[in-house]
């Protein structure tokens, strides 16, 4: 009997021991129209109504915080706790009706950095999905602070894991458009002012999926981190270029795919000092409409791969230098940009570049590949720079207008040009007055194996890089679908894209 008593205590104390160790996951209810705060959360029937509660709660992992669909709260989101691996701590939303929809209006706390609606601080392992978030300050402000819809803060604390956006719609921010560090949802690697406080820190998991980014100021999606400073050759904690050490402690895992950039103020996506980012199938259109920027772009990143996208219509307002469907930009190496498709945008479908008077700046091996540029305004691809080891091959470049440059456009930039550009079994199809390229003062350019149809180029001085094909009836059938999607005034997903890959492909 004494022996079975003591089992029994043993089993209960570990049981005991068990719950303390692995914790319980909820679900807490947050219900704007028939919630009450006095209520625990735990049911739909005992919801919270407003954000005080889920401010002041240190979440566990597995937990869900629901907010009833038709829902509007105003304020800032601040969630508090850390989820684990392969247990998350969920934002997402319950019920039936419109998707919840969050504002904090340009309101910021004292001690925060910029206004945000959802913030995160030193946090790891979260899931926000299928809710609205828009930070809209009232009025029509001359001098708008900085803001973000989603702000995610990283400071002196390591490896940050694992943060989800699945289903969001990112509206209506209307930021600053004086910096390039605030917009629709923003990921910020900061550092103490001590230099002995600071802490080498990153991310490692950025997942953004099924998300649409419509009127927000100044950029769709981006991140931006202290540890960012390096040159091409040196390694952490190496001096470069006399004075400057390098720091670059890049993020890792991320992957934004299957979201829409619309209506954007400036940049559409940039991604910095990442190891590898992947951007695949995603729309980007009318970007940067109040001022300059590329669609979309890596900077500072080694082995970026886009892939499967389409840029179009991005604005070129009077005294931009930016205005292109997609950019491999400095600091960069081994990105390549793959199976996109770029059409009418107002300065050109790609830009790359590097600055030449920027300490260590590079951009060495970008490669550009089996992609369509149709019908772009004033060149078609810009090389500006201090840029090596480019190539440019298998693509498909479409026009019937009159291009105000030349089609492939060389340019310096703090006083370097491009040097060892391979452009190599293109396809160019010429309906109007087109010059081809200027070399300028560029070095070991390759210019091979490329194929005209249609018109001549106006003034090119270079027949060995390209011969004439025969319009044969299957080209000018692909490029008369391409134009057909193409020139669809309105663009609501990213078909068009699918469809010309498809054409393509064939």
């Amino acid at each position: 009997m004494k022996h079975i008593l003591f089992n029994k205590r043993t089993n209960f104390i570990l049981f005991l021991f068990l719950i303390c160790s692995t914790g319980y996951s909820e679900n807490y209810y947050i219900d704007k129209s028939s919630g009450n705060d006095g209520n625990d959360g735990l049911s739909e029937q005992s919801a919270w109504q407003g954000l005080k509660n889920v401010n002041s709660t240190e979440f566990q992992a597995g937990d869900s915080i629901l907010f009833k669909r038709g829902g509007r709260w105003s304020g800032i989101l601040k969630p508090g706790g850390s989820g684990s691996e392969n247990n998350r701590i969920v934002i997402s939303s319950y019920g039936d009706g419109e998707i919840p929809v969050f504002n904090a209006e340009g309101k910021k706390d004292p001690s925060d950095l910029m206004s945000a609606t959802i913030l995160l601080y030193n946090q790891e392992y979260w899931e926000i999905r299928d809710i609205s978030v828009q930070n809209l300050e009232p009025g029509n402000p001359d001098k708008p602070v900085e803001k973000a819809g989603i702000l995610v803060l990283a400071k002196d604390i390591g490896t940050l894991h694992d943060f989800q956006f699945i289903n969001l719609v990112i509206r209506d921010v209307n930021g600053s458009l004086r910096t390039r560090t605030n917009g629709g949802l923003f990921l910020n690697v900061i550092a103490d002012s001590i230099p002995g406080k600071r802490v080498p820190s990153n991310f490692d998991g950025i997942h953004v999926d099924n998300c649409h980014f419509l009127n927000v100021d100044r950029g769709g999606f981006l991140n931006q981190s202290f540890w960012r400073k390096r040159d091409m050759n040196t390694s952490f904690g190496e001096n470069y270029a006399s004075s400057a050490v390098n720091n670059w402690f890049p993020n890792h895992n991320v992957l934004i795919e299957n979201s829409k950039f619309e209506n954007v103020g400036g940049n559409g996506l940039v991604t910095r000092a990442t190891e590898s980012p992947v951007v695949q199938h995603n729309l980007f259109l009318r970007c940067s409409s109040k001022t300059t920027g590329n669609a979309s772009y890596p900077y500072n990143c080694n082995n970026a791969l886009w892939q499967f996208n389409e840029a179009c219509y991005t604005v070129y307002n009077e005294g931009d230098v930016d205005a292109s469907g997609f950019d491999s930009d400095y600091l960069c190496k081994n990105t390549i940009i793959q199976y996109n498709y770029s059409h009418h945008n107002e300065w050109g479908g790609l830009l790359v570049c590097s600055w030449g008077k920027v300490k260590g700046s590079f951009n060495d091996g970008t490669i550009v590949r089996y992609n369509v540029f149709q019908d772009e305004k004033h060149h078609m691809i810009r090389f500006s720079g201090n840029i090596t080891n480019t190539e440019i091959s298998n693509n498909l470049f479409i026009t019937d207008s009159e291009i105000d440059d030349y089609m492939l456009w060389y340019k310096h930039w703090g006083d370097i040009w491009p040097d060892q550009t391979v452009i190599k079994d293109n396809i160019f199809y010429n309906l109007g007055k087109v010059r081809f390229l200027n070399l300028g003062e560029t070095t070991n350019n390759q210019i091979v194996s490329n194929t005209l149809f249609g018109n001549s180029f106006i003034d090119f001085n270079n027949p060995g890089s390209i011969s004439t094909g025969d319009n044969h009836k299957a080209l000018k059938s692909k490029v008369k679908k391409i134009k057909k999607v193409g020139n669809r005034k309105q663009l609501s997903d990213s078909e068009a894209q699918q469809v010309v890959q498809l054409i393509w492909a064939k």
